[in-house]
């Protein structure tokens, strides 16, 4: 993540290449900084925002990405647990305290789900940054979508070991949400929640 700008933000890995896809799960820019990915159990969405500034949601696994976090996942552990947060941090440190009282490793990136409904969320899609390639907008780095009682997943990455190569240098997690009809998909930026939910953490 940090050295993106050195190389023009070129991709550097093709998700068709990723051999073993069955449970796959993972997130990274689009392309050129062209849109965002985020697979889930195996599927590949894909969002870019259009003329009209709509995110559009695609699925191909024919795509690029200039820096891409992955991992297979075939066994959860699910808790039924309320969500109180109203921002990113917050729902680190829920992540955080589950981690703590279930004892779980922390020497290893973990991958968490969140299923449910969310007060209010903040997503963005990337946009790109040269008039070079196809979608660039003048004065536009990304677009930004705010929905209210929004259902659907968020996917987290979580390392207390890869700040700046995957999670920014201020966080431990890097999250995307997923609508649960799947026309919607982006980076989270911002989230305010107070309500049950699922959520499961990877155990393998």
């Amino acid at each position: 993540m940090t050295d993106m700008s050195k190389e023009n933000f070129a991709p550097h890995i093709r998700l068709d290449t990723i051999t073993n896809k069955r449970h796959l799960f993972g997130m990274g820019p689009y392309g050129k900084m062209q849109g965002e990915i985020s697979v889930w159990d195996g599927v590949p969405y894909f969002s870019e925002v259009n003329a009209d500034g709509i995110g559009v949601v695609s699925k191909n696994w024919n795509i690029e990405a200039p820096f891409f976090v992955y991992a297979n996942v075939s066994k959860w552990k699910k808790y039924k647990v309320n969500l109180n947060c109203r921002n990113l941090n917050d729902l680190q440190k829920a992540i955080e305290n589950i981690v703590k009282v279930k004892a779980y490793k922390t020497d290893a990136p973990l991958v968490i789900k969140i299923k449910g409904k969310f007060d209010q969320l903040t997503t963005h899609i990337v946009m790109p940054r040269s008039m070079d390639i196809p979608g660039y907008q003048a004065n536009k780095k990304q677009a930004d979508y705010d929905f209210e009682q929004i259902e659907g997943e968020i996917l987290v990455f979580y390392s207390q070991k890869h700040q700046g190569i995957y999670t920014h240098k201020d966080s431990f997690i890097h999250a995307h949400f997923l609508s649960k009809d799947k026309n919607t998909m982006g980076h989270i930026d911002k989230i305010k929640s107070n309500g049950k939910v699922e959520l499961s953490f990877s155990i393998e």
